[in-house]
């Protein structure tokens, strides 16, 4: 029997290494973790929801889907209004969506899917003004062999 394996870690890695090097989002600052107060603007990916997935798993594989976040902090130090943000998180789309992601330990290719867009208001930080942009994604992964 296979031992069951979550792809969270390597659909993050690939997340990571896609919006690192591609022409439209290399120069932005990504995290899977940030504590404190960093300049603006920035971006974190995590993966925190996962399940069994309906389409893609048969009796020799057990697919699972994963729906991970790019959440993009920006204040007006970028502009002002949602342009910037949105600017930014089109920009993020085009890196994940344009070509096929290759995750290592799974098969391949996978193609990644937009599932939810919003941009909202931030007033933790009253001084300044902060739009929060989330990106959520749907990936169908299956391990490799």
């Amino acid at each position: 029997m296979v031992t069951r394996k979550l792809g969270f870690s390597a659909l993050l890695t690939a997340f990571y290494t896609r919006l690192t090097t591609h022409d439209l989002t290399k120069s932005y600052d990504f995290h899977n973790y940030v504590k404190g107060k960093i300049p603006m603007p920035y971006h974190v990916i995590k993966v925190r929801i996962g399940r069994e997935s309906d389409d893609y798993t048969t009796r020799d594989t057990e697919a699972e889907e994963l729906i991970p976040q790019v959440d993009s902090w920006v204040d007006e130090t970028s502009g002002k209004g949602d342009l910037p943000c949105s600017d930014m998180m089109n920009n993020i789309v085009q890196a994940l969506t344009s070509s096929p992601l290759e995750v290592a330990g799974y098969h391949a290719p996978f193609h990644v899917s937009l599932d939810y867009v919003n941009i909202l208001d931030d007033d933790t930080e009253p001084e300044r003004a902060v739009k929060h942009g989330i990106l959520r994604f749907r990936v169908e992964m299956a391990p490799s062999s």
